[in-house]
C-alpha cells in the first residue's frame, strides 16, 4: 500500500487559528476529552501541556508537523475532527464549526466542504473580499428572510462578523426608520408613544384599521413590542461593551428574525388607519 503524499507543512498561524476555533472554550468548540480521544486516531497518544486547550492542541500539532517536516497530522486531525458523521446528533455544531474555519481559512487559500475535508479555495486579500469568498453569515440571513434593512445598517459589522456590534446596529435602526417615517425627534418610551399614541393621544402610524378592540389591542401590543426591544437590545448594549457580552449564535438569529418582523410591519405603516 503507497504512503500517503507528503503534504507541506503549515505556517504556524495557521495551525494556531484552527486550534483557536476547534478547541475554543465555549460552544461549539470540542472538549478537552473530545479532543485526546481524536488525536490517537491520527496517531498522537498525548496532547501536549498549555494554559489552556486551545494552545495545547496548538503546541501538539505544530510540534508535530515540525517533527515529521509536514503537515499531513495537521490535514488528518482536520479531516477526522470535522467528520459530519460526528455530528449526526448536532449538525448546528458541525455547520457553525465549519463556517468559523472557513472564515479563517479563506484568508490562507483553504476551505472546509460540506464533507467536513480541508480542500484549496480561493485566498482573501482583504477582509471585505473574505465575508464575500465566506459568506456564512450572510447567507443564513438571507435564507431566513432578513429584511433588507437590516442589511442596510449591518454591513460592516457583517463583514467584521462583530456580533455585538451588529445586534447593537440592527436595535438602532428600528428608530431610526421611525424617525425618518414620521420626522419625529426623540427615542424609547417618548418616541413611540408619540408616534403610535397612548390613550390620550392619536398615533402618527397606524399599522392596521384601527377600529375594532382587537385591532386597537394589536397595535398597542406592537408599540410595547418596540418598547421591549429598546429596553432589551437597545438600551443594554448602548451602556456596555463587547468585551463583557457573548453573543450566542441561535440567540442572533433569532434576534434578527423578531427586528424582521418589526420592519415588515413598518413596510405596512401608514399615517391614516388602513381602509
Amino acid at each position: 500500500m503507497a504512503s500517503p503524499k507528503r503534504a507541506e507543512a503549515f505556517p504556524m498561524d495557521f495551525i494556531k487559528g484552527v486550534c483557536d476555533v476547534l478547541a475554543q472554550t465555549d460552544f461549539p468548540g470540542l472538549t478537552g476529552s473530545e479532543l485526546d480521544s481524536l488525536l490517537p486516531m491520527i496517531g498522537i497518544q498525548r496532547r501536549e501541556d498549555g494554559r489552556n486547550k486551545r494552545e495545547s492542541l496548538y503546541f501538539t500539532l505544530n510540534n508535530k508537523q515540525y517533527s515529521q517536516k509536514a503537515g499531513n497530522c495537521v490535514i488528518a486531525f482536520i479531516n477526522k475532527t470535522m467528520s459530519p458523521s460526528r455530528y449526526s446528533r448536532d449538525p448546528a455544531r458541525f455547520t457553525q464549526l465549519r463556517d468559523q474555519l472557513n472564515e479563517f481559512m479563506v484568508h490562507h487559500g483553504y476551505r472546509i466542504t460540506d464533507e467536513g475535508k480541508l480542500a484549496r479555495g480561493k485566498k482573501a486579500s482583504t477582509i471585505s473580499e473574505a465575508a464575500t469568498l465566506a459568506g456564512t453569515l450572510h447567507v443564513e440571513l438571507r435564507r431566513r428572510g432578513t429584511h433588507e434593512e437590516l442589511f442596510r445598517y449591518c454591513a460592516e459589522e457583517f463583514i467584521t462578523r462583530s456580533l455585538f456590534h451588529a445586534m447593537t446596529e440592527a436595535s438602532k435602526s428600528i428608530p431610526n426608520r421611525i424617525r425618518e417615517m414620521t420626522k419625529l425627534a426623540g427615542d424609547g418610551d417618548a418616541l413611540y408613544n408619540g408616534v403610535f399614541g397612548t390613550r390620550q393621544d392619536t398615533p402618527h402610524l397606524y399599522i392596521n384599521k384601527y377600529e375594532t378592540d382587537s385591532e386597537i389591542s394589536e397595535h398597542r401590543g406592537f408599540k410595547n413590542l418596540l418598547l421591549g426591544v429598546h429596553g432589551h437590545y437597545r438600551n443594554p448594549r448602548a451602556h456596555s461593551s463587547r468585551i463583557n457580552n457573548v453573543e450566542i449564535m441561535p440567540d442572533f438569529y433569532d434576534a434578527f428574525a423578531l427586528f424582521s418582523y418589526i420592519h415588515r410591519r413598518l413596510d405596512a405603516a401608514t399615517k391614516q388607519p388602513k381602509p
